[in-house]
């Protein structure tokens, strides 16, 4: 309890940036409503919604360099009060490692070539590496990617995406598992990944939802976010990269598995109203109604049991 208390305090500190304004990713529009002007911890944070296209960003957006710089030194801290991984989080890992493999499967090919971008720990690239595949990851952080060499015996290269040593087409499956909403690009990321890609290839994405009525509003929004994506904008942020999706995904998803094209499609941009849905959703889904609602004294409950679940097994591990 006192380390989750000493770590919301570490959450709370404002990562100070002067950041600039930029053209919309996704669609380059310049026209934009403010969503949001605090993080989650109360601290300044303007957030913008799209005119053109629906997605959703920080604006002013933090420099290449204050991006680098944040998840080279500060990010594990500030997000998990550790500069290593924690029992809780490697718990967490190994649980989602073999539920990532069964998302990635249609595109499987024995002894396929896989690489993990934001491996963390390395537990998905030791599982993968486990069940016979060649594994590799990319981990910004140093003492995370040092974590993942010596602990789990992998291949990760400590450094970001836009310096990693990959040959292009090279590599079967990519998976980016809550990490491209940290991308000060999403797109010039993606692009690189379909690059790195065997024809065929595929990659998997899983991002927060922000459209999404279970969700605290005031804690939609903090700085190492800086997309916020709905699953019509991570659709249309595949097509124009290069990949269609596969057909097997829920209709509500933001975890999605997505196939190389050989050309990207003309005509990305295939949900207009987007805009508009997130314009009245973040107009009307507000604290106090959320909160005058049952959903926050369920969450909590649901919460509680699932923390007292994982300290029984993390106990239980030591």
């Amino acid at each position: 309890m006192l380390q989750d208390l000493i770590s919301t305090f570490t959450r709370m500190k404002r990562y100070k940036f002067t950041g600039e304004t930029i053209h919309c990713d996704l669609c380059g529009s310049v026209e934009r409503d403010i969503v949001g002007r605090r993080d989650r911890y109360g601290n300044p944070l303007q957030t913008c919604l799209c005119r053109g296209c629906g997605l959703v960003f920080t604006s002013p957006m933090p420099t290449d360099l204050e991006v680098d710089n944040f998840y080279r030194r500060f990010y594990r801290k500030s997000y998990h009060n550790a500069y290593k991984p924690t029992a809780k989080a490697l718990l967490r890992a190994e649980r989602g490692a073999a539920s990532r493999c069964e998302a990635v499967r249609p595109a499987l090919k024995p002894g396929a070539r896989v690489l993990d971008v934001g491996s963390a720990s390395g537990n998905f690239v030791r599982f993968m590496a486990d069940q016979g595949y060649d594994s590799m990851g990319i981990e910004p952080n140093r003492a995370f990617a040092e974590y993942s060499r010596t602990e789990n015996g992998i291949n990760v290269q400590a450094t970001i995406w836009q310096e990693a040593e990959i040959e292009d087409g090279s590599i079967d499956v990519i998976t980016a598992n809550h990490v491209v909403e940290h991308f000060r690009s999403p797109v010039a990321a993606l692009k690189t990944f379909h690059r790195w890609l065997k024809p065929g290839g595929a990659v998997y994405i899983s991002v927060p939802n922000v459209y999404n009525p279970d969700r605290t509003p005031y804690g939609r929004f903090h700085f190492a976010h800086v997309y916020n994506f709905t699953r019509e904008t991570l659709i249309m942020l595949a097509l124009k990269s290069g990949f269609e999706m596969s057909e097997d995904y829920p209709g509500d998803s933001t975890n999605i598995l997505f196939f190389r094209r050989d050309v990207p499609v003309e005509n990305w941009q295939i949900y207009p109203d987007v805009y508009t849905k997130l314009k009245t959703y973040f107009a009307t889904y507000t604290n106090r109604r959320y909160f005058f609602s049952a959903k926050p004294y369920a969450r909590w409950v649901q919460r509680m049991g699932k923390l007292g679940g994982d300290m029984i097994k993390v106990k239980g591990a030591s």
